[in-house]
Formats: structure tokens, C-alpha cells, sequence
């Protein structure tokens, strides 16, 4: 007897630097060209404007970061004392209390996005400062956390952002409207997903992971395509509400990506791949 069928995907995606150069410099200059999501549907909340006309500074591992918003989508950003620049900016929030902050940083000929995670009932946040290129790809997406606080008073002390493995062992089916993927969280530092292919078959693949725990149930949750699209996705999971929002990453020779997205979830085995 035959098994399932399986989907054969073989992927050489890589480009050289100068292609993703050029890339950039087509796309990056107009946020029509890279902030929208083709699996971005319904469950994505529209930016907030809580934190207009407000100045976030983040300290921690001996970095600082400053965010001065002005109207929405619009963003001062300077770090360690330097030069300000001026970005279009996405601030999303599932609760008016943790809030999502991604934005393009201009002048890289390959491109950065800093993401900050910032918790506003405690001051606690984390940076997610990303790039493309690393020592092994031009494509794939490389990245650094930072973990601290924000300048000023607070009104709880929570414990600090800090990598976990909480999530381990854990599975869940992700409906984003358009398209649903389960996600199996299966090591500390990788995570695997599927996706039905009516056409192809099954479809499961293994990633490099992080995941960093921000309150009790809720986390942030992050990964690189890596041997494939090199795209990094970046979420907020909130297990009391199964409910994330997060932030698609990358370049290719022909598209650019820093786009938001949100998804509802529903637990789901870990042993089975729908």
C-alpha cells in the first residue's frame, strides 16, 4: 500500500549581494512596496495610535535605542546617541499592553529592521535588530535580541524578558484567514511546521528558532527559513487568547517583505502533521 503523498520541494534560492542591493533600493524607498502581507488577513488589528507623540528609550546589553513617534506610522530612530532617522513604523497590540513596534531602518545597502517588544504595564522590552545577509547566505535573514527596560516609571515589576523553553512541546494550528499552518515547537532551538497541499501532498519542514518568554502564557517567537525564502518571521503569542501578531522579514531578487500579520490559534498534537 502507498503511503500519503508527500510535496517534493528542493529549493536553491540564494542570490548574489548585489542583486539584494539592488532590491533594496527598488523596493525600500516606498512602504507600498513591503508592507503588505500575502497571508495577511483578518486577524491582523489595525495599527495603534497609543503611542503617538510619545518617546520610548530602550537600555539593555550595553545598547540603547530610541524611538520618538511622532503621527501614526511615523517614527524618529536613533541608537546609542547617534543620528536620527526618519521611519515609517507599524505598532501593533493585541492588549493595549504589550506592543509590537517594526520598522525598516534606512541607509543599509542590504537592508535592517528593528523590532522592539515592549511591555508598557512593566517597562520590560526586547529588540530584535535583523538584517539580510549571514556567513552562510546573501538571502537568509540574520538577527541579534536584545533584552531590557524602558526609561521611566512603570506600574508593576515583572520578571525580566529571557529565552525559554516553555513553548517546547507544544503544538498549534494557526489560522491567519487566508491560510492555516501548524506549528510544532519541537527543541529550544528549532521548531518545525506543515501545510496541506490539496495539489502536492503534505508539506513539513525545520527551521532555527528562538523563543523568548515575555509574561506567564504569552512569548515571543521567532524563526528564518533557513535553505529556503531566508525570510525571518517574528510573533507575540498570547496563549490566553491564542491569538499572535508579528512581522514578516526579507529581500529576493524581486520582492521585498516587512510586513505585519496576526493569526488565531487552536492547540493541536504535536504527533501528527495536520
Amino acid at each position: 500500500m502507498k503511503t500519503k503523498p508527500k510535496w517534493y520541494r528542493k529549493w536553491d534560492l540564494d542570490v548574489s549581494r548585489e542583486v539584494i542591493e539592488a532590491s533594496v533600493a527598488k523596493f525600500s524607498a516606498d512602504p507600498e512596496n513591503y508592507i503588505h502581507s500575502s497571508v495577511a488577513g483578518p486577524y491582523v488589528p489595525e495599527d495603534s495610535e497609543a503611542l503617538c507623540g510619545k518617546t520610548l528609550v530602550f537600555h539593555g546589553e550595553g545598547r540603547e535605542y530610541r524611538f520618538d513617534f511622532g503621527k501614526l506610522h511615523e517614527l524618529r530612530f536613533s541608537e546609542d546617541g547617534g543620528e536620527e532617522k526618519t521611519c515609517y513604523c507599524n505598532v501593533k497590540t493585541m492588549d493595549d499592553e504589550i506592543f509590537l513596534v517594526n520598522q525598516l531602518i534606512p541607509g543599509y545597502p542590504c537592508s535592517r529592521q528593528v523590532t522592539l517588544i515592549a511591555d508598557m504595564k512593566s517597562g520590560n522590552a526586547t529588540i530584535c535588530d535583523a538584517h539580510v545577509g549571514t556567513e552562510h547566505s546573501n538571502i537568509d535573514v540574520g538577527r541579534e535580541f536584545f533584552f531590557g527596560k524602558l526609561d521611566g516609571e512603570f506600574p508593576e515589576e515583572l520578571p525580566a524578558h529571557c529565552f525559554t523553553d516553555e513553548l517546547v512541546g507544544k503544538a498549534i494550528d494557526w489560522d491567519y484567514g487566508r491560510i492555516v499552518i501548524k506549528h510544532m515547537y519541537t527543541s529550544n532551538l528549532y521548531y518545525t511546521y506543515s501545510h496541506p497541499s490539496k495539489t502536492y501532498g503534505a508539506w513539513m519542514a525545520t527551521n532555527p528558532a528562538d523563543y523568548v518568554k515575555l509574561r506567564d502564557n504569552i512569548f515571543l517567537f521567532s524563526f528564518v527559513e533557513e535553505r529556503q525564502h531566508g525570510l525571518q518571521a517574528l510573533f507575540v503569542i498570547d496563549l490566553n487568547r491564542y491569538h499572535d501578531i508579528g512581522c514578516f522579514y526579507g529581500v529576493s531578487a524581486d520582492h521585498m517583505t516587512s510586513a505585519c500579520i496576526g493569526a488565531k490559534g487552536t492547540p493541536a498534537p504535536l504527533t501528527t502533521i495536520f
